[in-house]
C-alpha cells in the first residue's frame, strides 16, 4: 500500500496553501473509497509519509475532517476515522431529505433550464455507469445529482450544510457499492425526480424525493436487521 501512495502522492510539490487543499483533498477521497476504514488510527507522522507533506497541512486537514464527521477524537486511541450506526444513517438522511425537498422546490420555482440540462446529464452518467457495471461511479454521480440541486437553489447556507452532511452519506455509499440492484433502482428514481421537475411539478419531485430516501433508509434498516440475525 504504501508504494501505491508513494506513487500516488509524489506531485504534491505546491505553495503551503495549496499542500493543505491537496491533504486534505486526498485524506478526504482515501477516507471515502474505504482505503481507511472505520477505526483507522490517523497517525501525522504516517500520513505525512504517505502524502509527502510537512505535518502542518495533515494537521488542518485532519482539524476540518473532523469538523466534518468524517473522523473523531477517540481518548487514548487519538483522531481515528468514524465509524457509524443505523441511527447515524437514518439521521443524516432525514437531514439530507429535508434539504433536497427545499431545494427542489427553489429550482423549480426558478424555471433555470441551465440546472435541468446539468442534471439531465448527470443522469444520463448515471445510466452510462450503471450499464457498464460501474456501481462505484453511478454513485459518484447519484451523489452529485443532489449536490446540483442544492448548488441551484442558490441558498449558500443550505450549501455549506448540506456539504457536510454530503461527506458523511459518501462513507455510508461505501457499504452498497457492489449492489447493482440498489443502484438500479436509484437511477430510476433520479429520473422520476428530473421529469417532475421537468414538469414543474413541486408535489410530483417532492414525492419522488421522499420516495427515494424511504427506500434508501429502509434498505440500510434491513441490512442491519440481517446482521443482528448472525
Amino acid at each position: 500500500m504504501s508504494e501505491r501512495f508513494t506513487n500516488k502522492y509524489d506531485t504534491i510539490k505546491q505553495p503551503a496553501q495549496s499542500k493543505q487543499m491537496l491533504a486534505y483533498q486526498q485524506i478526504k477521497e482515501d477516507i471515502l473509497n474505504n482505503t481507511f476504514p472505520p477505526g483507522t488510527v490517523m497517525v501525522e507522522r504516517k500520513l505525512c509519509d504517505i502524502y509527502h507533506v510537512s505535518r502542518s497541512p495533515i494537521r488542518n486537514a485532519l482539524q476540518q475532517l473532523t469538523h466534518e464527521g468524517l473522523l473523531s477524537f477517540v481518548p487514548g486511541k487519538g483522531v481515528v476515522v468514524s465509524s457509524f450506526t443505523t441511527e447515524d444513517i437514518l439521521e443524516v438522511y432525514d437531514l439530507i431529505e429535508l434539504h433536497q425537498i427545499y431545494a427542489v422546490n427553489i429550482c423549480i420555482a426558478k424555471g433555470s433550464q441551465a440546472a435541468i440540462d446539468a442534471l439531465a446529464a448527470v443522469s444520463a452518467n448515471m445510466e452510462q455507469a450503471l450499464a457498464a457495471g460501474d456501481i462505484f461511479q453511478c454513485t459518484r454521480w447519484d451523489q452529485k445529482f443532489h449536490e446540483l440541486l442544492v448548488e441551484y437553489a442558490g441558498n449558500h447556507r443550505l450549501q455549506s450544510i448540506f456539504e457536510q452532511l454530503a461527506c458523511q452519506q459518501m462513507r455510508f455509499m461505501t457499504t452498497v457499492l457492489e449492489d447493482a440492484s440498489l443502484a438500479s433502482r436509484s437511477q430510476e428514481e433520479h429520473r422520476k425526480i428530473l421529469d417532475a421537475i421537468i414538469a414543474g411539478d413541486s408535489q410530483a419531485a417532492a414525492e419522488s424525493i421522499r420516495t427515494h430516501y424511504r427506500h434508501i433508509k429502509k434498505y440500510y434498516v434491513d441490512k442491519l436487521l440481517v446482521r443482528l440475525q448472525f
